[in-house]
Order: structure tokens, then sequence, then C-alpha cells
């Protein structure tokens, strides 16, 4: 399982490994510090879009789920906002 951000301050990206009952461990970072942000992932990919800095933002981030690493600035939203609606296939 991955978590990131949390807050306007907090770029931290966590995983954990729920087979193991492990504690979170450190995977990188978000390009920009946000929360109320929409996210999903194919297994491979995950990615995570718009969210609340203050304001609204228009960032979408992705990291590769196999290798642990800083998120990548993937582009942006057409309107900054967030609780945003997802999904992903695989």
């Amino acid at each position: 399982g991955v978590f990131a951000g949390g807050d306007p301050s907090d770029t931290t990206i966590d995983y954990i490994q729920m087979d193991s009952g492990s504690d979170a461990t450190d995977f990188g970072n978000l390009t920009q510090g946000r929360y109320l942000y929409d996210s999903c992932s194919d297994g491979s990919r995950g990615v995570f879009g718009g969210g609340y800095a203050p304001p609204n933002v228009d960032t979408i981030d992705y990291i590769t789920i196999g290798s642990t690493g800083n998120a990548t600035d993937f582009g942006e939203l057409q309107q900054a906002r967030n609780y945003i609606p997802g999904c992903a296939g695989g």
C-alpha cells in the first residue's frame, strides 16, 4: 500500500508491505505537498492528481510502484480541483 501527503507542507510518500504487516517505510516525495487529492494505480504505476495546498492545485504526479523514488510531474489537470473521483484498471 502507498500513502502520500496529508497537508500542504507534507510531500512524504510511504509504503507498507501488506502481506508482512510491516511498518511504513519511506518511498520518496510528491512534487508538491497537498491533500484532498485523488490517486489510483494499475499495480505498476501510481498516479496522484489535483488536491488542495491551498488553493486547489492542477498537479498530476506519478510513481513506479516496483521501485522507490520521488514522484515525477506527469502534467496538469485542465482545472485546479480537489476531491476528484478516480478509477484504475489492470
